[in-house]
């Protein structure tokens, strides 16, 4: 009987080291897994943050350009001097 609980606790003591060596390799799996998805998390920022700024740029560069020529095809059509006549005041009563 000696001999049988002697065997049991070595098994179960071999179990148990097992155990905590496959828990600790899972734990560096998950540990090396996460700093992957971290890194690569943190370049798609990167990547979406670029197209952004360019996206907003190319849209200041279009509004520049459709407002200069707004304001060339205005002067051509005459609507630059309006601005400086003086139109008199309404007065109101």
């Amino acid at each position: 009987m000696e001999l049988l609980d002697a065997y049991q606790r070595k098994t179960k003591s071999q179990m148990e080291t097992q155990h905590e060596r496959e828990q600790q390799k899972l734990e560096q799996k998950v540990s090396i897994r996460r700093a992957h998805l971290e890194q690569k998390i943190e370049e798609e920022l990167a990547a979406l943050q670029k197209e952004r700024t360019e996206r907003i740029k190319h849209l200041l560069e279009r509004q520049d350009r459709e407002s200069n020529a707004f304001d060339t095809e205005s002067r051509s059509l005459g609507f630059g001097s309006l601005g400086s006549l003086d139109f008199p005041k309404e007065d109101n009563r």
